[in-house]
């Protein structure tokens, strides 16, 4: 009002925003902040002396520091900037942004301003910023024990966190990002650089940080891999692989790019004497906020973390009754529903786990974060493959995608199983496999775990919504880009930001519905998922409710342990239809009409 800006409160302070935990003499640092307003933005131009990549993250940090030896290292976008070509004269970037230039020049004549007088990919070898008054890393022939790596140690700690992007004008991407996991006896810190210029190339430069706790050793890793465009789409070509898609995400083409330049460093420090085990977070906040970033890491990145469970646990804390009023769609009086979710043996936990439990117990935020996001990935995928769908049309040669009433794309409906008798439940219950319905039915199932997941201790719950709200947006974008050929990003953040508001609103109309009956619940799916048609078929409506009461039911009779598993199994909704079409015997109490059968 009075041209004056007051803080936002919403966002944390930079101290604030830390994540830290501190682990057999090592402090792990993570800091995730929004991208910078415009005032930072201009001090860190005017710093650096470029023009600054479309995101940048310049709060966000990533660190490591021994504390006895006083050794640190830091990866931050402003360090990781200054190391991009300012001059210029590189005759490498140069080329290539003249050749990027020529291959369209007759589509966008006049476009001269592209090559400027700094790398505009923003490509960097940035390695990490050692604290200079420290014993360094030296030069060294030790490589990184991968294998060592590949044991399925539980994970006490994981975070990922952005530095910079850009899309390079809709032309294609650069990213500077940092993935971090610690173990009980060792870490591995990711730094990536990726850039795929269309048409022109493909780069990837890792920097690799890895810590054994037991000997105290640093190991650093660096990895410089490219090739041109079209060399890599041949590639994947070749093996029978879709290279638009596949060109999206590097872990799909690091093993397809040649090494150009590759070193290591390592330094030993002293031993430490204290207990092996020593984890103290703080700092650690949630928010149930969706999160509109990029794909979720692949599993090379994010070793699966079995679910840890005491051999001693207390009796679970009483767990709220899911509300179950009576059905006006009838119900079945037998043991087992096939809607119900189904669940795997539970087998003895291997000696990784119970040490994950006891890690646990001391650091519960910090281990229940990782576990969350491993199970909650799990779980949307089974909620996503309810109403899955493909459009085979958008991969072929000058395919035609045809078109619903809505103008929306239609595609083709998966079955979840083979032995179905229609191809997909699309067609039982009057539903077009669309992104609409898909989004819809995704929701429903989710929004069946969510009333699970509310029962969870309140130390937890928070982070368990909050990664199965995320996954959904992950896996929404991935379709979006996949299926639909959206490829600008703005135009992907609107589709997403009506999904998340269609997420909160249908969150009241559920609630409302399971606690005041089936007639209310059945007008919330109707609206939500039949997009409020006055043709839905009130069969299939009622198969949806008797459908949903009975999945809840089943995931009530759960342990809490069960359900951190993840190994849910959703069933088939259309073996409700018999249930759905017994009458009821409320029915003959409800005042005879005639009807005239003439008009029919």
């Amino acid at each position: 009002m009075n041209g004056h800006s007051t803080p936002d409160a919403s966002v944390p302070s930079k101290k604030a925003a830390d994540n830290s935990v501190t682990h057999n003499g090592f402090r792990i640092t993570t800091r995730k902040l929004p991208i910078l307003k415009a005032e930072p933005i201009e001090r860190m131009t005017a710093e650096l002396g470029i023009a600054l990549p479309e995101m940048i993250f310049g709060d966000n940090l990533v660190s490591l520091e021994h504390l006895r030896s006083g050794w640190k290292i830091e990866f931050n976008a402003l360090h990781a900037l200054s190391r991009v070509d300012k001059t210029g004269n590189s005759m490498l970037q140069v080329a290539h942004s003249k050749e990027w230039q020529s291959s369209r020049e007759k589509k966008h004549e006049g476009i001269t301003e592209v090559v400027k007088p700094f790398d505009w990919s923003y490509s960097t070898d940035y390695m990490g910023t050692e604290h200079p008054k420290s014993t360094l890393l030296e030069p060294s022939n030790t490589p990184i024990p991968l294998e060592l790596l590949k044991r399925p140690d539980p994970i006490i700690f994981f975070d990922e966190v952005m530095l910079y992007e850009d899309e390079m004008a809709d032309n294609g991407i650069t990213a500077l990002a940092c993935k971090l996991r610690v173990m009980p006896a060792r870490l591995l810190l990711l730094c990536r650089f990726f850039m795929r210029l269309d048409g022109v190339m493909v780069r990837i430069r890792d920097t690799r940080v890895y810590v054994d706790f037991d000997s105290v050793e640093v190991i650093r890793e660096y990895t410089a891999r490219e090739d041109k465009y079209e060399v890599v789409r041949q590639k994947l070509a070749m093996q029978g692989r879709d290279a638009p898609a596949q060109l999206r995400d590097p872990n799909n083409i690091v093993d397809l790019l040649p090494i150009r330049l590759h070193h290591t460093a390592v330094q030993q420090y002293s031993k430490k004497s204290t207990p092996i085990t020593q984890l103290i977070p703080k700092h650690r906040s949630f928010s149930i906020t969706p999160s509109f970033s990029a794909a979720p890491p692949p599993s090379q990145y994010l070793p699966s973390a079995a679910v840890p469970t005491s051999s001693t646990k207390k009796p679970p804390p009483p767990r709220p009754h899911v509300p179950q009023s009576p059905s006006t769609t009838g119900t079945a009086n037998s043991t087992t529903n096939p809607s119900e979710p189904q669940t795997k043996s539970l087998k003895p936990l291997p000696a990784s786990t119970k040490l994950a439990a006891k890690v646990r117990q001391r650091g519960t935020s910090v281990t229940e974060t990782y576990i969350a996001y491993s199970v909650c990935e799990k779980l949307i995928k089974e909620c996503a493959q309810q109403a899955d769908y493909n459009i085979p049309q958008r991969h072929e040669k000058n395919g035609v995608v045809p078109k619903g009433a809505n103008g929306e794309d239609l595609g083709v409906g998966k079955a979840k199983e083979e032995n179905l008798k229609t191809k997909s439940p699309h067609a039982d219950l009057g539903l077009a496999p669309t992104f609409s319905t898909w989004g819809q039915i995704t929701f429903l199932h989710m929004y069946i775990l969510t009333v699970r997941l509310r029962a969870f201790p309140a130390a937890h719950a928070p982070s368990w919504h909050q990664h199965l709200l995320d996954h959904f947006f992950y896996n929404a974008e991935d379709r979006l880009t996949r299926e639909h050929n959206i490829q600008a990003r703005s135009i992907r953040n609107k589709y997403l930001k009506d999904l998340f508001a269609q997420w909160r609103g249908l969150l009241a109309g559920y609630d409302e519905g399971l606690v005041k009956g089936d007639a209310v619940l059945a007008t919330a799916v109707w609206r939500n998922v039949f997009g409020g048609r006055e043709d839905v078929d009130l069969v299939g409506l009622g198969v949806v409710v008797s459908y949903m009461r009975g999945v809840l039911r089943g995931l009530d009779g759960m342990e809490d342990e069960e359900v951190a598993v993840g190994d849910i199994v959703f069933g088939d909704p259309r073996s409700q239809r018999k249930v759905v079409e017994v009458r009821s015997k409320m029915m003959d109490t409800l005042p005879k009409k005639k009807v005239d059968v003439s008009k029919k």
